[in-house]
């Protein structure tokens, strides 16, 4: 049967008709637009290069540089506390858990909060986690006891900057193929470059604002510059939200199961399976166990040699600096010579730094060069380490599954600079940093042995 217009006729649709019509509809989502196009492939389409995927890098580089920033200057902080809030009444060991705790409630709660981000979208995570941040940093510009900045700069600040991290992390590879690399090493040098200006800002407002005051700078500037930028944030693959609506309305897709295995869970762990991935988990430890510590330490390390603050806190910006260039360089050489080249290359180049300059370092001028070596040559680990989580497990799964490995990192940084720091106290008696260096050393040089299997 027909049924007639004035403009011509069209055949009646049935309802077994429109059902099948219905069903080989499939929406290509996105975090606040969602449409629905008829394609035949099942697997998520990743865009090429275009102009919103450098949107995307923009948005994810300037976002890393606060929030990561911040997170790797914490060596001023910590000489901070320990030459004036806590003079006398803190060690070295309990000061350099507040930053390690900032990066193990980062890296640990990375499954959880990257099952976030894909569960509910990367624009609303990322702004959540802004909001978390700015109240830490605020509750710690009043806190007067240690504990009390474990609990507020160390572990909610990584908490929110775990949801704002992962959201920025993942996104880029979703908008490149070709340059995925390079891509990737943008977004993650911006921590770098981060810390390259924050680390003599944040020495000269403790100088002469205060702690109090500092810490209120810091929580107004994430609000006022993250905000616009996780904004910004669009991811290309249906969030687990998105889907259950599409279920709801449209029912599940040809070939899609109900309960099966290819029914998406909010946490995958099955990659774990995966004898290269465990490999990589467990290299992660102990690289990151060493990781921080020249971040932490070089501070404190200079003025014993007699360099003066300024000088000091310019070491700490120039090893941030010279990783965000070590990154994107490494990111580009990736897409070349493949991510687990770079990540191996990276590795061994960091543990001969340590080894072979910061052991001989007794003049400011060695310092600095260690200073740009170490960061240049650490810094591209991170950036080539989304590139082999994403050649290892796939694209789609990438936030949750780079959570995995950055979880297994939390425990490296979490006992890291303390570990360290206990060996300042007791065997170098709070002068000598030589236990320091030959710690920092075997633990990266573990690492990268542990790599190269894969």
């Amino acid at each position: 049967m027909a049924c007639e217009n004035e403009k011509g006729s069209m055949p009646a649709i049935n309802r077994q008709d429109s059902e099948t019509t219905v069903a080989e509809i499939k929406r290509i989502p996105t975090d606040t637009d969602i449409e629905l196009a008829p394609i035949e492939a099942e697997e998520p389409v990743f865009a090429g290069e275009s102009v919103h995927g450098w949107v995307i890098v923009f948005a994810a580089f300037f976002s890393h540089m606060i929030f990561m920033g911040f997170g790797n200057v914490y060596g001023v902080y910590q000489n901070y506390y320990l030459t004036n809030t806590f003079q006398g009444r803190a060690t070295s060991f309990q000061l350099a858990w507040i930053g390690s705790l900032t990066m193990m409630a980062l890296d640990i709660t990375g499954p959880f909060t990257g099952a976030i981000c894909i569960h509910f979208g990367f624009r609303k995570s990322g702004f959540a986690g802004v909001v978390i941040m700015t109240i830490s940093l605020v509750a710690a510009a009043y806190a007067t006891e240690v504990w009390q900045l474990y609990l507020t700069q160390g572990i909610l600040y990584g908490f929110g900057g775990s949801l704002t991290y992962f959201s920025s992390l993942s996104l880029p590879s979703q908008w490149f193929r070709r340059n995925r690399g390079l891509a990737t090493g943008i977004t993650i040098s911006g921590g770098g470059i981060g810390g390259l200006w924050l680390s003599p800002l944040i020495s000269k407002l403790l100088e002469s604002k205060g702690l109090r005051w500092t810490m209120l700078c810091c929580a107004i500037a994430h609000f006022v510059i993250l905000t616009p930028l996780v904004m910004l944030f669009k991811s290309l693959v249906e969030t687990g939200r998105e889907r259950a609506k599409r279920i709801a309305q449209f029912g599940y897709r040809k070939g899609e199961s109900k309960d099966g295995e290819k029914k998406r869970k909010f946490i995958d762990f099955t990659v774990l399976k995966e004898v290269r991935f465990c490999l990589l988990f467990v290299a992660g430890i102990f690289v990151v166990g060493g990781y921080f510590v020249p971040f932490y330490y070089i501070n404190s390390y200079a003025i014993q040699h007699g360099v003066d603050a300024s000088s000091a806190a310019l070491m700490v910006g120039l090893m941030n600096g010279s990783s965000a260039f070590g990154r994107i360089i490494m990111g580009m050489v990736s897409d070349f010579i493949g991510p687990i080249n770079a990540l191996s290359i990276s590795t061994l180049a960091a543990s001969l730094s340590l080894l072979l300059i910061w052991t001989f370092a007794k003049t400011a001028a060695v310092m600095f060069v260690f200073s740009v070596v170490y960061g240049f040559c650490c810094g591209a680990y991170l950036s080539a380490t989304v590139s082999v989580t994403g050649a290892i497990c796939g694209l789609e799964r990438l936030a949750v599954v780079t959570g995995i490995i950055y979880a297994g990192m939390a425990v490296g940084s979490g006992v890291g600079a303390p570990i360290a720091g206990a060996i300042l106290d007791t065997v170098g008696h709070g002068t000598d940093y030589m236990g320091v260096i030959i710690f920092t050393g075997a633990v990266l040089s573990i690492g990268t042995i542990l790599k190269d299997p894969l």
